[in-house]
């Protein structure tokens, strides 16, 4: 293969003229692996370890994960305001590395856990105390992994000095170092859903936590011991700066009446240059123009004053993110079936036939599946046929695939309650095609708003696509937290046994599952109307 023999030797001619470009990589196999190796296995160890029922361990992983991915929003905005990405990630690591400690204490103490089951009898479930112990551990995972996650991307790029218009050469590898980059986090999400997930399941969970806890202590030392290898840039200040600042000024204007010639608000020169990249003013959430009206208290002596008066250029960025926040929201909505990949479809694992496979190790099939699915879709863009496809299609394909994913599941969990009901054990094969489907709504979608979220962000604020990601993630968990908890309660009312009883062959994953393929359409419906209207206002832009 000459491209994939290209890049080998473009990667080895880069690594030779900076060894950080390997080094960070390496650091983020080990916080990629440890994050994992926490994250995949966790439904599975609150339920044969910490003895929880269905409802509240799906709830508690999806309430983790919500943190986790809030993190890297709020760390990017302090390392770039303050910190510095360094220093950010040095903090991420110390604290994981706590919080690891944490964990694997309480997994390998036998009087931080509840005693195992003794087969048909009821489990004894952990204390308050001992919950206390192992959720503080994961909590500070979740933040200092969280922390690291968004700033070690940024880190990375920024090991590659691009600053020079007519340096090609340094152009070129920050586009394959991100390929690579890519690359390398699979092959530790492959190594977390393979070999920890084995080792916990299989070994012992204080020997498996311990690894992830070893991983994220060697990457702090590494990082810390490395430091004068790196690139570091002093903070430049946060993108999303502009936007609060015409909140602030917004807010100090409340009383002001938005003039009707748009000509009549401020301006800077420099904007009105035509090398600069400048807005026209829109109409729509008009009344965000006070912003750029100007007072006789706005200009002094030393000019503008940014945090009372604003450009209409600056009020612009900020409507244009607002505008986003649609196609944003059914981005959330669709990871509360993406979800599922790591929490039900893992306890439907733990009731198949197949006790040799670690049920966690499931995922794995989807991480596979989603790298295939993002090779293809590189070959394919080359093919002038297929160049039509927006990132729009590629989302509503993410949309579209989810609710079949799940319709699958709810189909397979069907029959595995039926099998259960005449005390047969269903093989853990059947379980794959959801996963594959899932994975082919999940490269499509992730690929998808991305590439909307980087294109149609402003300029200045195209950090800010990234947080949209995030965000839609931690969204999508902390909803389906709220939803699986509510859903339980509910069916549950009346002392019936409900959809998520503590024995799963006893309730209805599978009407959830069904649930979630309605909220999913209803989601995928709800995606087309603003689409239409972007479609309308922007053409084939997107």
């Amino acid at each position: 293969m000459p491209g994939t023999e290209q890049r080998l030797i473009q990667l080895a001619i880069t690594v030779s003229h900076q060894p950080t470009r390997l080094a960070v990589p390496g650091l983020q196999f080990l916080e990629v692996t440890a994050f994992y190796g926490l994250y995949l296995s966790l439904i599975v160890y609150l339920q044969d370890v910490l003895h929880g029922d269905s409802a509240s361990n799906v709830a508690a992983v999806n309430s983790w994960a919500g943190v986790s991915y809030l993190m890297p929003v709020l760390s990017a905005a302090v390392a770039d305001s303050y910190l510095g990405k360094y220093k950010t990630m040095l903090i991420g690591l110390s604290v994981s590395v706590v919080g690891m400690a944490i964990v694997t204490t309480s997994a390998t103490l036998p009087s931080l856990r509840p005693p195992p089951c003794a087969q048909n009898t009821f489990c004894t479930p952990a204390t308050p105390a001992q919950e206390l112990v192992f959720f503080s551990g994961i909590y500070l995972c979740a933040v200092g992994i969280g922390v690291v996650k968004a700033v070690f991307i940024a880190f990375a790029a920024e090991q590659i000095d691009d600053s020079k218009g007519e340096d090609a050469s340094e152009r070129e590898a920050k586009a394959s170092y991100f390929s690579w980059y890519y690359a390398v986090a699979n092959v530790a999400m492959l190594t977390a859903g393979t070999l920890l997930v084995w080792v916990q399941d299989k070994v012992s969970w204080g020997l498996g936590y311990g690894i992830c806890g070893s991983l994220v202590a060697v990457a702090a030392i590494v990082l810390a011991v490395t430091a004068p290898m790196y690139r570091i840039l002093p903070p430049a200040g946060s993108p999303s700066r502009g936007g609060i600042q015409v909140l602030f000024a917004f807010s100090r204007k409340l009383n002001l009446t938005v003039p009707d010639d748009a000509t009549q608000l401020y301006e800077e020169d420099g904007v009105k240059n035509p090398v600069r990249a400048r807005l026209q003013h829109t109409d729509q959430f008009r009344c965000l123009d006070k912003a750029a009206i100007v007072t006789e208290e706005d200009l002094g002596q030393d000019g503008s004053r940014p945090w009372r008066l604003c450009t209409v250029t600056q009020v612009e960025e900020l409507k244009t993110l607002l505008r986003l926040i649609p196609i944003w929201l059914t981005s959330a909505v669709y990871f509360v079936a993406n979800t599922q990949a790591q929490t039900t479809f893992v306890q439907q694992g733990t009731k198949t036939a197949d006790s040799q496979i670690p049920a966690a190790s499931l995922t794995s099939v989807e991480t596979v599946c989603v790298a295939v699915c993002l090779t293809l879709y590189n070959r394919a863009v080359a093919t002038p046929a297929l160049r039509r496809l927006t990132p729009l299609h590629l989302m509503g394909l993410g949309h579209a695939t989810a609710a079949v994913a799940m319709a699958v599941a709810a189909c397979t969990e069907a029959r595995r309650l039926r099998m259960a009901g005449d005390h047969q054990l269903m093989g853990i094969a059947w379980l794959l095609p959801q996963y594959v489907v899932m994975a082919v709504s999940d490269a499509s979608l992730s690929v998808g708003q991305m590439e909307f979220f980087y294109s149609q962000s402003p300029e200045t604020m195209r950090g800010a696509s990234m947080a949209f990601c995030f965000l839609a993630v931690s969204f999508g968990n902390l909803i389906n937290s709220q939803l699986v908890t509510l859903v339980a309660s509910v069916t549950a009312a009346g002392g019936r046994t409900g959809w998520f009883p503590p024995e799963l062959d006893k309730g209805h994953q599978d009407y959830y599952f069904l649930f979630v393929v309605a909220v999913t359409l209803v989601n995928f419906f709800r995606f087309c109307c603003p689409c239409q209207k972007l479609h309308a206002q922007e053409g084939s832009m997107i």
